[in-house]
C-alpha cells in the first residue's frame, strides 16, 4: 500500500513540474524573425519584436488552430514601406484573391491562405490549409500577426 501512496505522490509532482515547465517556458513560432513573414508577403517589413503570443486553446483533432501575436515594430512604419504597400494594395485591386487591403484611412491588413494546389511558400512546401495575416497602422509600432491551420 505504501508503495502506491509512493508512486501516486510521484506522479502529480511530475505532472506538476512539467505544468509549471509549459507556463515559464518561452513559447516561440516562425514568426519571431521576419524572415518567414517577408517570404509569404513578398515584401520587406521593418524589423520588429515579439510582445506577446496568444496560443488557441481549442485546438481540434485534426490539429486545427488560430494563434495570435502581438508584435512591435522598432519604429512607426516607414513612408517607403508605407508606398510599397500601397502599391500592393493597388496591385490587388483586381485581383480575385485580394492579399493586401486598406482598413479605414491609417489601417492595412495582408492576408493569405494556402492549400489545396494553390501557391505555397517554399518555406511550406509540405503544408496545406493554413493561413497568416498581419494587421498593422501606418501610424503605430503595434502590429497583429494571425496564423493558424484550417
Amino acid at each position: 500500500m505504501e508503495y502506491k501512496r509512493k508512486r501516486k505522490k510521484i506522479i502529480i509532482c511530475i505532472v506538476f513540474v512539467f505544468f509549471i515547465i509549459c507556463i515559464i517556458w518561452p513559447q516561440s513560432s516562425e514568426f519571431d524573425d521576419k524572415a518567414a513573414l517577408e517570404e509569404f508577403m513578398e515584401i520587406q517589413i521593418p524589423n520588429y519584436e515579439v510582445k506577446e503570443y496568444i496560443s488557441d486553446n481549442s485546438i481540434d483533432i485534426h490539429g486545427d488552430f488560430t494563434d495570435k501575436i502581438n508584435i512591435e515594430f522598432d519604429s512607426i512604419p516607414s513612408r517607403t514601406f508605407i508606398d510599397r504597400v500601397k502599391c500592393k494594395v493597388n496591385e490587388d485591386k483586381n485581383k480575385e484573391e485580394k492579399r493586401w487591403l486598406t482598413d479605414g484611412k491609417h489601417g492595412y491588413t495582408f492576408r493569405a491562405s494556402y492549400g489545396d494546389g494553390g501557391k505555397v511558400p517554399n518555406s511550406r512546401k509540405e503544408q496545406d490549409d493554413w493561413f497568416v495575416r498581419l494587421d498593422f497602422y501606418d501610424n503605430s509600432k503595434k502590429a497583429v500577426i494571425e496564423y493558424g491551420h484550417w
